[in-house]
């Protein structure tokens, strides 16, 4: 498993071969020019070795079904052994939305998880 997606996949609890082993949490929220920014910080162990480092930031606003709100998601390859080279080290969404469909994309695309 080499594809930052199938990392991402099982952080999300929809992948299978890879197994987390652990995961480290902070909350890292903070008010800037009277907006509340909910901000997540998180590393996901995997017993293969590899470190997957998230970070969440979006300020609080309120629902609108029909609008996928701005936030910043970002997944990046901390750590890894020589022999599993992770592609690509880092993935960056600008909104759930994005990050929704690029997940369902690599789901089809790998056929892993029909």
């Amino acid at each position: 498993m080499n594809n930052l997606f199938s990392y991402v996949a099982a952080i999300k609890g929809e992948a299978v071969g890879l197994e987390l082993v652990s995961q480290e949490s902070a909350d890292k929220s903070y008010i800037g020019q009277d907006i509340n920014v909910d901000c997540k910080e998180s590393l996901f162990h995997f017993s293969n070795g590899v470190i997957i480092k998230y970070c969440s930031e979006s300020e609080e606003f309120e629902a609108n079904a029909l609008v996928c709100p701005e936030c910043w998601i970002s997944y990046e390859v901390i750590s890894e052994p020589v022999n599993t080279l992770v592609r690509p080290k880092r993935k960056t969404f600008t909104n759930i939305c994005q990050e929704s469909f690029w997940l369902k994309l690599n789901k089809q695309q790998s056929g892993l998880f029909n």
